[in-house]
């Protein structure tokens, strides 16, 4: 197992995706870890839309607030000053408030980023397998606003410096909180599959929408993580 970690550089229990690449047939994973095979068949749910209102929504709004000022120019892709970093940050925020909801749906256990809004955050979701503490893994989430947004982008330096093990693409619709999951890819997804594209905002890798992961395929890597 160690020896599959160091190949593909990737996290702790993350050896699965790497398996999930080639198969998801219970037939290969039945050799490789018993916790993924616990409670399999669980009915994970997806909802179609998630409405984030009330208190998700005064959270994100405070955050986004707060951390306008410190929001870096390098990662700012649009123009509009202090106000517009403002807006992008909620609009992220949104999207992860509704993974919150997915996750808490189909109760896994999760830790939350609580992190300074003046500093870097290491995952927006850390999950923990409750049998073991050597099993974990780093969600991040990805937003987008625009039908015509159709890529997840990662900045190449982010991707090596902070690697995450699964990283969730959502929607923000018009109506500015509700929220679609899109899918998801996982760390060697990103860098292996992904294009390298520079827009004018640094190197990015970049993932089109035909090939994110449906959100049902999840739910062999969420039956290790349920409380």
């Amino acid at each position: 197992m160690a020896e599959t970690l160091n190949k593909y550089h990737i996290q702790p229990f993350s050896f699965i995706f790497q398996i999930l690449e080639e198969s998801l047939s219970t037939n290969m994973l039945q050799n490789v870890s018993i916790t993924v095979l616990k409670d399999w068949g669980f009915n994970m749910i997806v909802r179609e839309k998630y409405i984030i209102s009330d208190g998700l929504y005064e959270e994100a709004l405070q955050y986004a607030k707060l951390s306008r000022s410190y929001t870096s120019n390098r990662h700012d892709f649009h123009p509009g000053g202090l106000n517009n970093k403002q807006q992008k940050m909620l609009e992220g925020k949104l999207g992860e408030k509704a993974v919150k909801l997915f996750l808490q749906d189909n109760r896994v256990n999760f830790t939350e980023d609580s992190t300074n809004y003046d500093e870097r955050d290491e995952y927006d979701f850390l999950l923990h397998n409750s049998n073991t503490s050597k099993e974990e893994l780093k969600i991040d989430v990805k937003t987008r606003t625009k039908t015509f947004h159709t890529r997840t982008l990662e900045m190449c330096e982010q991707a090596e410096s902070h690697p995450k093990d699964i990283y969730i693409s959502t929607r923000l619709l018009e109506d500015g909180k509700t929220v679609i999951l899109l899918g998801w890819i996982t760390f060697r997804d990103l860098t292996e599959k992904g294009k390298i594209e520079n827009n004018g905002y640094l190197d990015n890798y970049v993932i089109y929408d035909k090939d994110l992961r449906p959100m049902k395929d999840l739910k062999v890597i969420l039956s290790a993580f349920q409380n």
